[in-house]
């Protein structure tokens, strides 16, 4: 997994790729948390994101989580199998999701 970040204005986005497993979530949840002291708001683009197993999930919640008192989180453009992941799990619910 290939972590990229930008800041614009009180928004950081993340861009990430390949896979977001057990063993790349910790590495995205630092940086997130890193983010979140920053910012008001993290956008997540998932476009380039090919495969989220559940301790990706469980990073995606700590983040919704972590910025609800704040101007939120986004997860910007999954696509349809990181999509399917989401409804089947029901988070697309819960998760601001921008196609």
């Amino acid at each position: 997994m290939n972590i990229k970040s930008e800041k614009e204005n009180n928004t950081v986005i993340i861009s990430i790729d390949e896979r977001l497993d057990t063993f790349t979530a910790p590495e995205l949840e630092a940086e997130i948390k890193t983010h979140s002291e920053k910012c008001d708001k993290i956008v997540l683009d998932l476009s380039n994101l090919e495969y989220i197993s559940s301790a990706g999930l469980r990073t995606l919640v700590f983040a919704h989580k972590l910025m609800s008192e704040k101007s939120g989180f986004v997860i910007k453009a999954p696509n349809e199998s990181v999509m399917d992941i989401l409804n089947i799990t029901n988070l697309s619910s819960v998760l601001n999701i921008e196609q």
